[in-house]
C-alpha cells in the first residue's frame, strides 16, 4: 500500500479528488493535500509518498518548481501533473522533469483513476524486481559455498587439478592459499531413537552453527565431506593457541545448543591448502581410533605444562589493573587479556576462580583504599558466585564484579535476554548466529548461549528456528507464496533445510500443513 500527495490552490479541486476516488482499491493506504508547493514540500519530507498529484499554475511555487525540489527530498517520487492551460511549453517542461502522466483539467474520475493505477502497478513490479534481484544474490551466495565445499572435498580427497583448484581459491575467493591450516572434523551426537531425518536435521544444524561462528568470522572455512562429515578448514594463526581456544568455544556452544557435545578431531597443523588432505587424513585416522573415545576434542599434539609462564603474566596483568583503578577502560581491557590467556594455558577451573577472586579483592581494597568507600558483603557474594563457577563462568562473573565496582554497571539479565529476542526479530530474514547476536549485547557468544538457556530454557539456535517456524506458518496459512520464497522470508537460503526444520517442529511438510488448514478452512 502507498502514499499520495494531492497539491493543488484551489480547495475544491483538491478536496474533490480526495473524497470521490476509490483509494483503497487502487492500493493507495494514506492521502495527503497540499494547498502551495511549500506545504506539499513540508509534507513530502515528514511522509514522503511515493505518488505526487500537482497542479502547475500555483501562486508563491509553480507546480515545475515543486516537482524539482520534492525530487531532491524522494528522488523516485512518481508525478502526476495536472493543468488548465493547454501549454505547450508547460508540456514539455514537465518532459524535462519527467514526470509520469500529464492531463488537462477538466479530468474525469476513471482517467484519474487508470493514472494513478498505472503508478501504483510500476511501484508493485520494481518492489517484485527488487525482490527477485535480493532473492538472486541469496542464492547466488548459496551457491558460491556449494562451489567453495566442491572445491574443499577435491582438495582433501586429491581429486582434479590441484593447481586449477588452488588458482579459484586465490582468484575468486581471494584466500591466501599458502598460510598455516588445520583440519577438524566434526561427528554430531546422534540418539539412537532418532529418524534418519532427524539425525540429518542435526548435523545441517551443527554445520550451520559452525558456519556462524567460523566462515562468518573469517576463521576458517565449514564443508562436509565425501561422508558427509562436517570439516572446518581453521585459518592458523602464529600459534596453535589462538585455533584451539576457538575450537573450545565453538564446542561450548554445540554443547548448550544441543545438550551434548560432538566430537572434535583436529589435524596436524599444514603449510598451503595443497597439504591440507594430510590435515584431513590425520583428523580421519584420529577418527576411526576415537570413535569410542571420551574425550570431546581429540588432538594430534600433547598438552604443554604452561603454568610457570602463566605465572608471570598473572602477576604482571594483575599489577597493571591495581596501578589504574581509575582508569576503567584500561582495568577492563587488561582483565580481558586474563580471561584469553586463562583459555590459551588451559588453566583448570580451579585455578581461573582462584585467580579471579585475587584480582576481585586486590582490586576491591586498592579501589576502596583510594576512594574511602566501603561495600561490605561484595567480596562473600563474589565468592559464592564463583563457588561451582566453570573457567568462562568465573571470568564472566569477575568481570561484572568490576564493572559495577568501578561504575559501569552491567544490565540486568532479564534485559539482556530481552534486547536479545528483540533483536532475533529484528533480523530474522537474515544470518543470524550466536556470535552475531552476541557481539550486537558486547558480551562474548559463550557467556551469551549459556545465558539464553539458563533464563529461557532453551538454546539460542532453538529459538531462532522456532521463531522462523512460527513466521512460515503464519505466511503458509495467509499467503500463497511458494514454499522457496517462504523459506528465503524466515532466514533460510536452503529449502531442503528449511522444509527438514518445519517437519520436525510440526509434524509436516510445508505443502502438507499449507493443505490441512486450506482443507480445515
Amino acid at each position: 500500500m502507498y502514499k499520495i500527495l494531492i497539491v493543488d490552490d484551489e480547495k475544491m479541486i483538491r478536496l474533490g479528488m480526495k473524497k470521490v476516488l476509490p483509494w483503497e482499491s487502487l492500493g493507495i493506504i494514506e492521502v495527503y493535500d497540499a494547498a502551495s508547493g511549500k506545504e506539499a514540500l513540508g509534507i513530502i519530507r515528514e511522509k514522503k509518498p511515493e505518488i505526487m498529484i500537482s497542479d502547475i499554475q500555483m501562486t508563491e511555487m509553480t507546480g515545475l518548481e515543486l516537482i524539482e525540489a520534492a525530487r531532491k527530498i524522494v528522488p523516485e517520487l512518481r508525478v502526476i501533473v495536472l493543468t488548465g492551460y493547454d501549454n505547450f511549453e508547460y508540456a514539455r517542461q514537465s518532459l524535462r522533469l519527467q514526470v509520469q502522466d500529464f492531463f488537462l483539467k477538466p479530468i474525469e474520475e476513471d482517467e484519474l483513476a487508470r493514472a494513478v493505477g498505472k503508478q501504483v502497478n510500476y511501484l508493485e513490479d520494481l518492489k517484485a524486481e527488487e525482490k527477485n534481484l535480493r532473492l538472486l544474490q541469496r542464492t547466488q551466495g548459496t551457491a558460491e559455498q556449494t562451489e567453495l565445499e566442491h572445491y574443499m572435498r577435491n582438495l582433501v580427497h586429491k581429486r582434479d587439478d590441484m593447481g586449477k583448484l588452488l588458482d579459484n581459491l586465490r582468484e575468486y575467493y581471494h584466500f591466501d592459499t599458502e598460510m598455516e591450516l588445520k583440519l577438524m572434523l566434526i561427528v554430531p551426537t546422534l540418539y539412537m531413537n532418532q529418524q534418519p531425518t532427524e539425525e540429518n536435521f542435526q548435523a545441517m544444524s551443527v554445520k550451520n552453527v559452525c558456519m556462524g561462528m567460523v566462515d562468518a568470522q573469517e576463521r576458517g572455512i565449514t564443508f562436509s565431506d565425501d561422508d558427509g562429515t562436517i570439516a572446518i578448514t581453521w585459518f592458523e594463526a602464529e600459534t596453535g593457541d589462538v585455533v584451539l581456544d576457538a575450537i573450545e568455544e565453538l564446542s561450548d556452544i554445540l554443547k548448550d545448543e544441543f545438550d551434548a557435545k560432538p566430537k572434535m578431531v583436529v589435524g596436524s597443523a599444514v603449510h598451503g591448502f595443497a597439504n591440507l588432505f594430510i590435515s584431513y587424513n590425520d583428523a580421519r585416522f584420529l577418527l576411526d581410533n576415537e570413535k569410542e573415545g571420551i574425550r570431546d576434542i581429540v588432538q594430534t599434539f600433547g598438552a604443554q605444562n604452561k603454568a610457570d609462564i602463566f605465572r608471570d603474566i598473572y602477576a604482571e596483568l594483575k599489577g597493571i589493573m591495581c596501578a589504574n583503578v581509575g582508569n576503567t577502560d584500561y582495568v577492563m581491557k587488561a582483565f580481558n587479556t586474563f580471561s584469553k590467556a586463562t583459555q590459551s594455558y588451559n588453566l583448570s577451573p580451579a585455578m581461573v576462580r582462584r585467580n579471579c577472586f585475587e584480582i576481585a579483592s586486590a582490586l576491591y581494597f586498592s579501589y576502596m583504599g583510594d576512594s574511602g568507600e566501603v561495600e561490605s558483603g561484595k567480596l562473600d557474594s563474589l565468592s559464592k558466585s564463583l563457588i561451582c563457577a566453570d573457567r568462562e563462568e568465573a571470568c564472566e562473573v569477575t568481570r561484572m564484579f568490576i564493572s559495577q565496582l568501578l561504575g559501569k554497571e552491567e544490565e540486568n539479565v532479564h534485559e539482556i535476554i530481552t534486547k536479545a529476542k528483540h533483536y532475533i526479530d529484528e533480523h530474522l530474514t537474515e544470518e543470524l548466529s550466536v556470535s552475531n547476536i552476541a557481539a550486537s549485547l558486547y558480551i562474548t557468544p559463550n557467556y551469551f548461549s549459556r545465558l539464553f538457556k539458563r533464563v529461557t530454557k532453551e538454546g539460542c539456535n532453538e529459538y531462532i528456528v522456532r521463531k522462523r517456524i512460527e513466521k512460515a506458518k503464519s505466511l503458509l496459512e495467509t499467503t500463497s507464496m511458494k514454499t522457496g520464497k517462504i523459506a528465503m522470508m524466515v532466514g533460510y537460503r536452503d529449502t531442503n533445510y528449511f522444509s527438514l526444520a518445519f517437519k520436525k517442529h510440526t509434524g509436516r511438510s510445508p505443502t502438507k500443513y499449507r493443505e490441512e488448514i486450506q482443507h480445515n478452512a
